[in-house]
């Protein structure tokens, strides 16, 4: 597997360090704003006003307003009561699996705690007694809903997943959980969307997906470094989590993300530009689809921005053709690689009829 250097960032093309330019169909950056004036404007306007960096506790005696401003626009979007923003989606969920416990203590009575963690769950999602689930997610989630009606009522439970398979693209059937014992107010779902939030469904998440099932409560974390091109995380949740959080030693002594940044995610959001250029990668990634001679070549979601398969093949032959996709283990150096393509809304259509052209060839 060829691994590459370059001293530039990647839009629709990217030139390596031995001189060659690929078509860039990589990484994680589905709505561009690597490259999006809008979104780069907004960024100037933050640093001109708040400066480089906040070396600040959020908990400090001062603090900055844009914080908690944003994060009020990050709730009504997403669905939740409250969200909380930290400095990335990796502490997000870590965070989340630190303090569960003594939020599940606070408001619940219990006798026990269950975890039951998703196949492929990331990392982020890691905490107490975690193991390793090998059998396919729905069969899990099946096994996880029979699993919590065998238990005793006063059982805590914890159910730990990821909002869409990654790195081999997966849709997940979230409505299994309609099938959770009702009026248990000791069930957790938590769920990480950092590969789903500003790209799947209407752009906002799954939280009011989830939620709205009524059979658990909800804890969503999700990087906003991927769609949304925020170097930060966020938390959403209710308001008895989020007080758990916000006022936690975890929270307090983290730096926060460059208030440049927040100051930005709350323009976008609040002129809705997110939304239309998710508008323009739906139309990216249905004109690619469309062109494919053979939609099963890939695994896919519908609408989804990644395209995926395990043929080995499939990475040198791209590459030979002047298109970079990713090919590595992850996230063990262990694990198979996955070829993995990701269309962006960067893309122009020459660039998605020659990847459908070389596609096409195999």
């Amino acid at each position: 597997m060829k691994t590459f250097q370059t001293n530039q960032l990647p839009g629709r093309t990217v030139i390596a360090d031995h001189g060659v330019e690929y078509l860039w169909f990589s990484g994680t950056d589905y709505l561009g704003m690597g490259h999006d004036e809008v979104f780069r404007s907004s960024i100037i306007e933050g640093f001109q006003h708040y400066g480089t960096h906040f070396g600040s506790s959020r908990n400090n005696s001062l603090r900055l307003g844009i914080y908690e401003e944003t994060e009020i626009q990050l709730a009504n979007w997403i669905g939740s009561e409250s969200a909380l923003i930290v400095s990335s989606g990796m502490w997000a969920g870590q965070m989340v699996m630190k303090m569960i416990e003594n939020l599940v203590s606070k408001t619940t009575d219990f006798s026990s705690i269950q975890y039951h963690y998703a196949p492929k769950v990331h990392p982020a999602l890691w905490g107490n007694a975690f193991t390793l689930s090998t059998s396919t997610w729905s069969t899990w989630a099946k096994e996880v809903v029979k699993s919590i009606h065998e238990s005793q009522a006063d059982t805590a439970h914890i159910i730990c997943t990821d909002g869409i398979g990654s790195p081999l693209v997966e849709a997940f059937d979230f409505t299994l959980f309609e099938n959770l014992p009702d009026g248990r107010s000791n069930i957790w779902i938590i769920v990480d969307e950092s590969h789903t939030l500003g790209v799947y469904g209407n752009g906002s998440g799954l939280y009011k997906l989830i939620n709205g099932i009524g059979k658990a409560n909800v804890i969503m974390v999700s990087s906003l470094n991927k769609a949304l091109g925020i170097p930060g995380g966020v938390i959403a949740c209710d308001n008895a989590a989020y007080h758990e959080f916000r006022y936690s030693p975890w929270f307090a002594g983290a730096s926060p993300p460059a208030p440049a940044y927040i100051y930005a995610l709350k323009k976008l959001l609040e002129n809705k530009h997110y939304e239309h250029v998710r508008g323009v990668l739906a139309a990216n990634i249905a004109y690619f689809h469309n062109q494919l001679r053979s939609p099963n070549f890939f695994q896919s979601v519908p609408a989804y921005p990644v395209f995926c398969s395990q043929n080995p093949a499939l990475y040198e032959t791209l590459l030979s053709n002047g298109i970079m996709p990713s090919c590595f283990s992850y996230p063990s150096p262990t694990d198979l690689p996955i070829t993995r393509l990701a269309i962006s809304a960067l893309h122009q259509k020459e660039d998605l009829n020659r990847l459908a052209e070389v596609c096409n060839m195999l």
